[in-house]
């Protein structure tokens, strides 16, 4: 059985743990790209962004019971990562078709800012993803249909998953 509490807690960690790292980069790090093909620091925090709207507008439409279905099941890959807790430690690279343009960071000023505003949009929703039912999913492409609070799970995950290409681009970043 899920915890909110415990998913919550780690959303909460992960984004302070974002938050903080801030302070330590430069411009020229925060914007750097070692290759064409690799995101800078700042296009991964865009990224972060636009991933945690995603996991509210899905959490959203579960609790107010509309774009999905009433059950609905997780295929292999999301039984698997929810019986992990977390994603595959591998670089995943989303298929052409479920890519949006290339992320255009912010400045590290404005992620301070919005990094908060985040973690209080998933504060917002616990009560009632606690008092949910679980009952009314919506499509995940890659793991099948979710409940509110495995969508919750699947934020908690996407966060975690992010800091080992954090740590990546850190080095590639740190001799600027």
């Amino acid at each position: 059985m899920l915890d909110t509490d415990v998913i919550f807690t780690q959303i909460e960690k992960s984004l302070t743990d974002y938050l903080n790292s801030l302070d330590k980069y430069s411009d020229t790090q925060f914007y750097f790209k070692a290759t064409p093909d690799t995101w800078s620091l700042g296009q991964m925090y865009e990224h972060l962004t636009l991933s945690h709207s995603f996991f509210i507008y899905h959490i959203n439409n579960c609790l107010q019971k509309r774009k999905g279905q009433e059950g609905g099941e997780k295929n292999e890959f999301g039984k698997k990562i929810q019986l992990k807790n977390s994603f595959p430690p591998i670089k995943i690279k989303m298929p052409e078709e479920w890519r949006g343009p290339e992320p255009i960071a912010k400045t590290i000023e404005e992620y301070k800012g919005i990094l908060p505003i985040m973690k209080e949009n998933m504060r917002a929703v616990l009560d009632n993803i606690k008092n949910d039912d679980q009952s009314y999913k919506t499509l995940h492409v890659a793991a099948g249909f979710l409940s509110a609070i495995e969508w919750l799970q699947v934020a908690d995950m996407h966060l975690r998953h992010h800091f080992r290409q954090q740590e990546e681009l850190e080095i590639l970043s740190s001799n600027l």
